[in-house]
């Protein structure tokens, strides 16, 4: 139940989004018959509130490649930070291990979970642990394109159903009940560049880790707006107060394997 809150919580996000029209000047702005596809290029590093720089919703490292994420800190610095080790077993797995600060009071569901691969990278099931004790698995189920489209914990006839509207999930089913997200602009989100759809085990916060789920920007509310970089990736969103003053909320920090 305290998990279907939390999803309920971030679902509440996305259901109000609006389409911003494309900027004078915009570099990935196209027309309809545009058949380029561009290549991620950067990658997500760190996430924060504009008024907490020190104290991040998110910091991931990456190896020196950008092909695998090697650590996450969640909520840094603060009361709730959570940490997450990546381990990889050649092609086949990857376990992610939970840990926070002896200060930390955050609430973790789970220590640590191992992710299997199928032959083509992706992850095909997830085993959840306790303290070595086995807790659950969830399936990773995809279409014929490769896109991932439901997350089945079967044994607990739980979990979440996908729905696609070109490189966008336009829906979130969980059980019966859609969840709608639209309004997505040219820029690039910049959960993107994440390889993997994660659970956080984090009570008290996104029960989300990683969201590749989305590779344009959407406004998930009326009055946000966002800045993004010369290569298009959000860099930033904000609002404008009464007094016509910028006020931003969030910044998106990335690093790249190129100089631009």
């Amino acid at each position: 139940m305290k998990k279907i809150l939390f999803w309920l919580g971030l679902i509440a996000l996305v259901t109000t989004a609006c389409k911003p029209e494309p900027e004078p000047g915009d570099p990935n702005g196209h027309e309809t018959n545009d058949t380029t596809e561009a290549v991620v290029k950067k990658y997500l590093v760190k996430e924060y509130y504009a008024n907490a720089p020190d104290q991040a919703i998110r910091v991931i490292n990456w190896n020196n490649d950008f092909s695998k994420i090697t650590h996450i800190t969640t909520q840094q610095n603060t009361y709730f930070q959570l940490d997450f080790s990546f381990e990889y077993y050649g092609s086949d797995s990857m376990r992610v291990v939970l840990s926070k600060p002896n200060n930390s009071s955050a609430l973790v569901l789970f220590t640590d979970y191992t992710c299997f691969f199928d032959e083509l990278g992706r992850i095909s099931k997830i085993d959840y642990f306790a303290n070595s004790e086995y807790q659950s698995s969830q399936k990773y189920n995809y279409d014929s394109s490769g896109k991932l489209i439901s997350v089945r914990d079967e044994e607990h006839d739980a979990g979440y159903r996908f729905v696609w509207d070109g490189d966008n999930v336009c829906e979130i089913y969980l059980g019966d009940t859609p969840y709608t997200i639209n309004g997505f602009s040219n820029h690039y989100h910049p959960y993107y560049s994440f390889p993997y759809l994660l659970s956080s085990g984090d009570g008290y916060n996104s029960q989300f880790l990683t969201m590749p789920l989305w590779k344009n920007w959407y406004n998930y509310s009326p009055d946000i707006q966002y800045k993004y970089d010369e290569e298009g990736y959000v860099t930033c969103e904000y609002r404008i107060d009464d007094q016509g003053e910028v006020k931003v909320i969030k910044y998106y920090e990335y690093a790249s394997t190129y100089n631009p």
